[in-house]
């Protein structure tokens, strides 16, 4: 997992906020709403999806999985 369980929950709320604020959510978005590096956030995303948390489309848009 990420450091932390709280540090994923934060990116998976994060996540959250901003599908239902934008619609679509991607890596860039995420880092400039926590105000994180857009490395840190991929390598985040990439632990994300291999835990089987989010996905990824073809055009780099996140989802949350059920």
């Amino acid at each position: 997992m990420l450091k932390t369980n709280e540090s994923a929950e934060n990116y998976l709320e994060t996540i959250l906020i901003l599908k239902q604020q934008k619609g679509a959510v991607r890596s860039i978005d995420i880092a400039n709403e926590l105000d994180f590096s857009k490395p840190s956030v991929s390598v985040a995303m990439k632990k994300l999806r291999e835990n089987g948390y989010v996905e990824m489309d073809a055009e780099g848009d996140i989802h949350l999985t059920s």
